[in-house]
């Protein structure tokens, strides 16, 4: 079925292209951010490990003597590392601390002129007596008033290589920095951004062109179905009946009942399939039992009944017209359970089937047979009530009855050419809208 007009599909194409992409470009930007961030962290942390770096390369030569450190020289170079201005631009150097072997507190050099001294003292100020002496680097980042604070504890060696105490170096990043790390972050993950939405609104005149393209294609096939469901059915009837009039009829009787019945549309598509496919079987009915103008023996009639199998066999070949099948299967069935292929009775049998199964019969009785004139329209509801709750589904019958006046008086025995472009209209309402 084309569910959709072009504009319709052009207008899903966009929301889809246009959604997909803000998803990727939320996806890069948010990558990048991260990246960014992370780049810009692991900067801060390698500037302050420099710092720390720096620290024991100017008291290596103060470090020769671990059993006896210089407390007040000591001091005296950690202040000196605390008012270098060099790393203003990253951050400052606020707390420095130095301790021996076991511990113990040597030397502690705070910034007091830092605004947020005193919660850094609650961090600091002590260490393991079992800290690492395989000399590496301990590096903890913690916030402080939402500043992020650089914590280093590790060993310093002297000037022979060996480990002679312990550094702590507190690295305060300043707001400026972490302003330019984010807007940084912001302004690179707006740009890929910007770059994935640019390359989607690119892209989207080649997948409409290509969409249009397999559109065109689709309906093509889909004409090409339409096209060989109506000349498969209209060469039965013609066969049966040398018009294809009651294939014509018969589908829209069937349709005008199932909207009274208000069936859902992908169900009257199936109804129409099954419609015309109806007596599909009929091709492998040999011509003297199918065109005997009398009663049928119980033997050509078991003939005849073959017709249903071989119909099955035929549809089931082909995937599109297979949603005939329940009508082509079944619309020999009747209510009560006497009918034949199955026997099924009641609501064992498909809807469609139930709905096709008046439709065909008030054809039959309303049009012209070798064996019969056209019967009245009197003469034809009586014997389908008399049906009713037997050969017909009496709900069905009683919806059929409320509409059969106008369909007698507008379809019964026609064969005009109009009965052709109501079908059609009929089919471009369901398969095309």
């Amino acid at each position: 079925m084309i569910s959709t007009s072009h504009t319709a599909i052009h207008r899903k194409l966009v929301f889809r292209i246009s959604l997909v992409g803000f998803l990727i470009a939320l996806t890069a930007g948010f990558a990048v951010w991260q990246f960014e961030k992370e780049k810009i962290d692991q900067w801060i942390l390698i500037k302050a490990e420099s710092g720390f770096k720096r620290l024991n390369n100017s008291i290596r030569h103060l470090l020769n003597d671990p059993g006896n450190l210089n407390r007040l020289e000591m001091e005296k170079h950690a202040a000196t590392i605390l008012a270098q201005r060099d790393f203003m631009v990253t951050g400052r150097y606020v707390w420095i601390g130095i301790y021996d072997l076991k511990g113990t507190t040597v030397a502690q050099v705070p910034d007091i002129s830092y605004e947020h001294i005193e919660q850094v003292e609650t961090i600091t100020g002590s260490i393991q007596p079992d800290a690492d002496r395989r000399g590496n680097m301990g590096i903890s980042v913690i916030k402080l008033n939402q500043i992020p604070h650089v914590q280093i504890v590790a060993p310093l060696s002297n000037e022979r290589g060996e480990l002679a105490a312990y550094g702590e170096t507190i690295f305060a990043i300043a707001p400026k920095a972490i302003a330019a790390v984010e807007t940084r972050a912001l302004r690179l993950a707006a740009a890929a951004m910007v770059i994935v939405l640019l390359t989607t609104a690119l892209l989207y005149p080649v997948i409409n062109s290509l969409l249009s393209r397999v559109s065109r294609l689709s309906a093509k096939l889909f004409d090409a179905n339409l096209a060989v469901l109506t000349v498969l059915g209209s060469a039965i009837a013609k066969r049966d009946s040398d018009t294809d009039a009651h294939n014509y009829r018969v589908t829209i009787i069937s349709v005008k009942l199932a909207e009274e019945l208000c069936l859902a549309a992908d169900t009257i598509q199936r109804l129409i399939k099954g419609a015309f496919l109806h007596d599909v079987g009929k091709i492998g009915i040999e011509d003297g039992i199918l065109h005997k103008p009398g009663r049928l023996t119980n033997e050509e009639f078991a003939v005849m009944q073959g017709h249903v199998p071989l119909g099955l066999d035929i549809v089931n070949k082909a995937e599109w017209i297979k949603e005939g099948m329940d009508i082509v299967a079944y619309h020999h069935e009747k209510y009560d359970g006497r009918g034949y292929n199955r026997g099924l009775a009641g609501k064992q049998i498909p809807e469609i089937a139930r709905i096709f199964a008046i439709a065909d019969v008030f054809d039959a009785l309303t049009s012209h047979r070798p064996y019969k004139e056209p019967f009245s329209f009197e003469k034809t509801m009586d014997i389908l009530q008399d049906g009713r709750g037997g050969h017909f589904d009496p709900d069905y019958i009683d919806a059929f009855a409320s509409i059969s006046r106008t369909l007698y008086d507008t379809y019964a025995g026609r064969e005009d050419e109009a009965l052709k472009s109501e079908l059609d209209a009929i089919i471009k309402k369901y398969f095309y809208a």
